[in-house]
């Protein structure tokens, strides 16, 4: 495919500081993996040196690898000169490179996101347990029996967000637990008793808000948890490695050498850690280039990304900026759709601050031109539509009714149904498995609410594997063992499929069939005859399972990753069990009481979609849409991905709000209308920055909606750039028995 002339420029990059602005769909990827080969092609990286790239997924690494080395093989060079790596990846090679100088030993453990949940769910318990009276004494006396209930569960769930917030930001704040209270002494000192705070008091005066005290206690339990096990997690390996680059600027400088460019992928999604250690690394050479989208930046409540330090790196005088504009994913109409959205967000908010936090309208989306390789779908086969319900229900009933006709008529496309909460995504997956059961014949939707589907297959597959092993004298869980090698296609005999087979296999006597005795004892009954190819299939799930038998004495994660080699052939998959196995190491050592059964349990709740795992985004998984199926996921999982038809669904004010006075659905209503976790992280952003004096908890909360209401234009944007030919918005005029309109940054540009 020829590049196009935004590409082209791009692709002539030589050296020095580099923005690159790129619209959904413009190509991205494919350019990076262009630059790449071209800087290769140009002797421009030394002999023993390599173009690193850096990006944010495992599945980008491989999406990027894959893109260049296709292009090596069609100039035939040799596939050598550069590095994809994630930045996880990048910092724990310079830590393992170095552990004297990161300050930690050679043998450190990482611990993934699903253990790192663990270890703050279980901080989370213990200063509820410890702080019981004080904690309690945030809600309200006056609420009835059942009220309470329910708010303490809330209040319990809040309680880990805050520590989650507050100890992601310190860390990128690189603020151990004691170097945080002691700049929290030095700030507030004079200003009262920072444990009480304001709380229940003068609102309007300025001091600590109990969130962040609650957020700092959390931190420091957390860190110890962390420390017991001789664990690091994410932004510790982070930080250890800028340590290491800091402590010996001779080693710094060895890396600069053999990294002379640095490509950084989905920058907008950013951190403070991740900008200092890229930094650091292109300080001498100065060859770096960032390469995101500000419209796409909605990781801000699972990360300590924030799109202002992009924003600020294009804003450079030192940084050439590049635009990417052109895009052939969409149709011309729902290109202007997305336009028009950025320029009343930059313009006609009606928050004058939010028209500078949330969308930039500075690169417009541009459809290609005649004769592109890659051409926009026509307007004529276009579609925009908005529509309003009555209420949920019938919200919910209408848009599976017409998403099930659409994949019935057009088999060929794809079609996503896009919601802003879990909850509502349930209640529309329930009216289209009712739809599902008219047409037997074929799957019509796959619901991608929770956990993406290459997660589940894994995840069943491996509960499967564990359950046999904790009871191997059991036919019918070596059956159900078998059925799921199959479903995942770990089994190539061409009778796989038959159910003779699997009434064989519930019908032999396991511990003979793992086990031959030296008397050839028979292992199904005299009456039962099998072929060839029956004893073949019988034979190789025998010699897998005995092999895990024995492999089940061994502790958790080696059991599932020993099962994982064997069956697993595709890198997401293998990268899915190993990130399980890390997650049931962690609860072995929480729970060490727990037995295998118990833990496959735990995978058939990942399995069953009754627990989540992994991934804020469905493409980290692998997954790709499936023509004639609809897929049910979350504006937030599905950036990356693109389908034919998109309904969005829950566009309203409820859910995208545009003022400070309105709804928030992050608010707790228990809490008088605060989002604690946002508020924590918002005074300690105030309190890094040396503000004076530390804003009170009013304009604690200002700040926050603010925050919000920019992300959610944000998703918005997403949620519009991911439909090809067709886009439907929709909403109900009453929400939870509440009046409700639509959103209006829809309405003005609609």
């Amino acid at each position: 495919m020829n590049l196009r002339p935004e590409q082209d420029v791009i692709a002539e990059y030589t050296g020095g500081r580099a923005a690159v602005s790129a619209v959904p769909g413009s190509g991205k990827t494919f350019t990076l993996a262009r630059l790449v080969v071209r800087l290769l092609e140009r002797n421009l990286v030394p002999d023993e040196a390599e173009v690193l790239v850096v990006t944010f997924t495992n599945s980008a690494v491989d999406n990027i690898r894959a893109r260049i080395r296709t292009v090596l093989k069609e100039k035939h060079m040799i596939d050598t000169g550069y590095r994809v790596l994630t930045l996880h990846a990048l910092a724990g090679l310079i830590v393992r490179e170095r552990p004297d100088l990161a300050g930690t030993t050679a043998d450190f453990r990482i611990d993934e996101d699903n253990s790192r949940h663990q270890a703050m769910s279980e901080a989370t318990r213990w200063y509820t347990q410890q702080h019981a009276e004080y904690w309690r004494s945030f809600l309200s006396t006056e609420l009835t029996s059942q009220q309470r209930q329910t708010a303490e569960e809330q209040w319990l769930k809040a309680t880990e967000s805050i520590g989650d917030e507050v100890t992601r930001l310190a860390k990128n704040l690189r603020l151990r637990p004691a170097e945080l209270y002691a700049l929290l002494s030095r700030r507030t000192e004079g200003q009262g008793d920072a444990e009480q705070g304001t709380w229940g008091g003068d609102q309007t005066e300025p001091s600590l808000s109990p969130f962040l005290r609650i957020g700092m206690a959390l931190y420091e339990r957390y860190e110890q948890i962390l420390s017991l096990g001789g664990r690091l997690d994410f932004d510790d390996i982070i930080w250890r490695a800028i340590m290491a680059l800091e402590n010996d600027v001779g080693f710094c400088h060895r890396l600069g050498q053999r990294w002379p460019f640095i490509l950084e992928d989905e920058a907008q999604d950013s951190t403070p850690l991740q900008e200092r250690t890229l930094g650091m690394l292109s300080a001498e050479h100065n060859n770096w280039v960032r390469v995101g989208d500000p419209n796409q930046a909605i990781m801000t409540t699972f990360t300590a990304s924030d799109v202002r330090f992009f924003r600020e790196f294009l804003a450079r005088a030192d940084v050439t900026p590049f635009p990417l504009s052109v895009s052939g994913r969409s149709a011309p109409k729902i290109i202007n759709l997305a336009n028009s959205l950025a320029d009343w967000a930059a313009e006609q908010q009606p928050e004058v601050e939010v028209r500078t936090a949330g969308l930039t309208n500075a690169v417009k989306i541009y459809p290609t031109k005649p004769g592109d390789g890659q051409p926009n779908p026509p307007d004529t086969e276009s579609r925009f539509n908005v529509q309003d319900y009555p209420n949920e229900e019938s919200e919910a009933q209408e848009v599976a009714k017409s998403a099930i006709r659409f994949v019935l008529a057009r088999p060929d496309l794809s079609c996503a149904i896009l919601t802003p909460t879990n909850w509502f995504g349930k209640t529309i997956i329930d009216e289209l498995s009712t739809l599902q059961a008219q047409h037997p014949e074929r799957t019509l939707f796959q619901d991608q609410l929770k956990n993406a589907q290459p997660v589940r297959n894994v995840a069943k597959v491996l509960a499967h594997a564990v359950r046999f092993c904790s009871t191997p004298t059991n036919a019918n869980a070596l059956a159900d063992l078998r059925k799921a090698l199959v479903d995942i296609g770990a089994s190539s005999d061409q009778h796989v499929k038959s159910s003779r087979m699997q009434s064989l296999v519930r019908s032999v006597r396991t511990e003979r069939l793992l086990f031959p005795s030296p008397v050839a004892e028979s292992v199904l009954a005299e009456s039962l005859n099998i072929g060839a190819h029956e004893q073949h299939e019988l034979d190789q799930l025998a010699a897998r399972a005995a092999r895990w038998l024995r492999a089940s004495m061994l502790p958790i994660d080696q059991l599932i990753l020993i099962v994982a080699q064997d069956i697993l052939t595709k890198d997401n998959e293998l990268a899915i069990a190993h990130s399980l196995a890390l997650s049931l190491r962690r609860l072995t050592a929480i729970h060490p009481q727990m037995q295998l059964i118990d833990l496959a349990r735990e995978l058939e709740d990942v399995a069953t979609n009754k627990q989540k795992f992994m991934a804020s985004a469905l493409n980290e998984s692998g997954f790709e849409p499936i023509p004639g199926q609809i897929t049910v996921t979350t504006m937030h999982k599905a950036k990356g991905l693109e389908w034919d038809r998109v309904y969005m669904v829950s566009v309203d004010q409820m859910e995208f709000p545009h003022e400070v006075s309105g709804q928030f659905r992050g608010e707790l209503w228990f809490l008088g209308g605060h989002d604690p976790s946002t508020e924590a992280r918002k005074q300690l952003e105030s309190l890094a920055a040396g503000e004076t004096p530390l804003p009170g908890n009013i304009e604690l909360l200002r700040r926050a909606r603010i925050e919000y209401i920019s992300e959610r234009l944000r998703l918005l944007y997403v949620g519009i750039t991911r439909a090809k030919r067709h886009l439907q918005i929709s909403c109900s005029r009453e929400r939870h028995n509440k009046t409700n309109v639509l959103a209006l940054a829809v309405s003005a540009i609609r």
